[in-house]
């Protein structure tokens, strides 16, 4: 019994579908259904002027400089958490949290970890093959550690344990691709230079200013401060009586 029902219900299907082609070819002409079509579209992809966005990337880093840190070095994660503002269509503000580091080719279980804290700032110059192309600087705070089995080694010399605090900045360009109305995708690449010279306390590794690079894909999700989350928008309405007076 169940399957004399089948016909029916695609009968009634077919139906359907042919009565929904009529309607549309009753519809109103193709401008209206293109300017429809235009805003639809504009709403699922927004601009994100304006939109805050968390996200999260990963890929690799490599030093380059000082010689004791880059001889030798080899490719190893790097791990970032970011906050993004949209200031405009053209202007991004980045503030980042990371985490990486480099293992050696004939030093054993020794790495050099970085972390990093930094804040920037990324202009919109392309949008070559559909992504979204910006270039950046910034600034911020690296701790380094030169460690063997987890812990820190020390300086043959001094005697005092290879990790420092320093101030270094960077230059990158990233590439961005939307996904969906809140989500995009981004490919970052960063040159990172720091300040971290000191001779004195360790005059035998590592006294240098350290240099490397980085690479990574992740994504970000968007969202508008102005829904209440972080902050209200503070707007003054102006109200026009009758007799002509304004107010508010």
């Amino acid at each position: 019994m169940r399957l004399a029902w089948f016909p029916l219900v695609v009968g009634l299907w077919c139906l359907a579908g042919a009565g929904e082609a009529t309607a549309q070819g009753d519809s109103p002409p193709a401008d209206f259904n293109e300017e429809e079509d235009a805003s639809t579209a504009a709403q699922v992809f927004q601009s994100l002027a304006q939109f805050g966005s968390f996200g999260a990337s990963a890929g690799g880093m490599l030093f380059l400089a000082d010689e004791d840190a880059s001889d030798g070095a080899r490719v190893r994660p790097t791990l970032q958490g970011t906050f993004r503002y949209r200031f405009n269509a053209d202007w991004v503000g980045v503030g980042d949290f990371g985490f990486g580091w480099n293992a050696f080719e004939s030093r054993g279980d020794t790495v050099l970890t970085v972390h990093s804290g930094t804040l920037g700032i990324y202009r919109h110059v392309s949008q070559l093959f559909g992504f979204d192309w910006k270039v950046g600087t910034g600034g911020g705070l690296y701790r380094w550690n030169y460690k063997f089995e987890g812990k820190s080694v020390r300086d043959p010399e001094t005697q005092l344990p290879l990790r420092d605090f320093g101030f270094g900045v960077f230059g990158g360009l990233e590439v961005e691709r939307r996904l969906s109305r809140h989500v995009t995708v981004i490919w970052t690449n960063r040159i990172h230079q720091l300040f971290t010279e000191n001779k004195d306390d360790y005059p035998t590794l590592l006294g240098g200013n350290d240099r490397y690079v980085s690479s990574r894909i992740g994504v970000s999700y968007h969202f508008s401060p102005y829904e209440g989350i972080l902050w209200e928008r503070q707007e003054k309405r102006v109200i026009r009586l009758e007799s002509g007076r304004t107010g508010s």
